[in-house]
């Protein structure tokens, strides 16, 4: 199995990818830990964006040193429960039959899926950029 090229033909790794929605979650899901944390210990908002800023180094520190193994196992545990989930609420929430919450619940499992194989190749290009610079 080969991994993408590194580069466009522009030299550029930007371009719109189900990835991004990934590192936005990722973002987002940091924010909202430092805010917690400032809020435990009655911090303004600078120290909530700094304790942010810590957490997502720590995350894509950690994100970046997987395995690939690993991240893989971790992807299809986030992505089998998230359309668990959906499923749940369709049918328990919404009292949706079986076989429409089934196939509804499909719909968050290519999604997620999709955006964590897109996230792995992102990750692969941004190593790769970052290395030729």
């Amino acid at each position: 199995m080969s991994m993408p090229q590194a580069h466009d033909k522009d030299g550029t790794i930007l371009r719109l990818r189900a990835g991004l929605l990934l590192l936005a979650a990722l973002l987002l899901l940091c924010l909202s830990g430092g805010t917690f944390l400032a809020r435990q210990f009655q911090l303004g908002y600078g120290w909530a964006l700094l304790i942010a800023l810590v957490i997502a180094a720590g995350v894509g520190y950690g994100v970046f040193r997987l395995t690939n193994k690993a991240y893989l196992a971790i992807a299809a545990l986030v992505t089998l429960v998230t359309a668990y989930f959906a499923y749940d609420f369709l049918r328990n929430a919404m009292g949706w039959s079986t076989g429409l919450s089934l196939t509804f619940a499909l719909v968050p499992l290519v999604v997620v899926g999709a955006a964590f194989w897109d996230f792995r190749r992102l990750k692969v290009e941004i190593r790769a950029w970052l290395n030729s610079r």
